[in-house]
């Protein structure tokens, strides 16, 4: 078993190239533009975590999405040392479901459920809960700046110059992936 901190991988942006919940959104507002007016009362009732429950059933197939293969990758040659590696995602907790269980790499998974929107500090706090020990998170982006604060070490996939600059030097940074073009 491997004696490194779990690591938790961010979906959006990190472990695919593209936002599971806006691609979600785009479907189901081509296929019922109609229902449009309806989502905004979905909003104001359960939030953005409450819409993405409503809308999930819209969510591309996991085999759909453009995963970075560099990432995919490197999760396989952990996961061979016995990591222990969980997706975190403010994605609607089916859709995350369905890639964890696409990929086969994930012992756990951490995202929206209909109730709570996964996201920056409430995903910091369920991660700190879930790992008291510590661990490291991989993410993209600057909503993911709560997490590294909350984590013993950053991962940084697909982020901008900036953001990977500033990140290296507030983190201990175990890996950077330069953003994919």
């Amino acid at each position: 078993m491997s004696d490194k901190l779990p690591l938790a991988v961010d979906l959006d942006g990190t472990l695919i190239l593209a936002d599971a919940s806006y691609a979600t959104f785009g479907r189901f507002a081509l296929r019922e533009p109609w229902r449009l007016p309806q989502s905004v009362l979905w909003y104001r009732a359960g939030g953005l975590a409450g819409l993405k429950a409503k809308i999930r059933a819209h969510a591309p197939s996991p085999q759909s999405f453009p995963y970075d293969e560099r990432v995919l990758a490197w999760l396989r040659e952990e996961r061979a040392t016995g990591r222990r590696i969980v997706l975190a995602s403010a994605s609607d907790e089916g859709v995350v479901n369905a890639v964890a269980t696409h990929v086969g790499l994930f012992d756990a998974v951490h995202a929206s459920d209909g109730v709570v929107n996964l996201k920056r500090g409430k995903k910091a706090a369920r991660l700190r809960e879930a790992f008291p020990d510590g661990f490291v998170y991989a993410g993209n982006s600057e909503d993911d700046w709560p997490v590294w604060e909350a984590a013993k070490r950053a991962v940084v996939v697909n982020a901008s110059a900036d953001l990977q600059r500033r990140a290296q030097a507030a983190f201990d940074v175990e890996r950077c992936f330069e953003r994919q073009r």
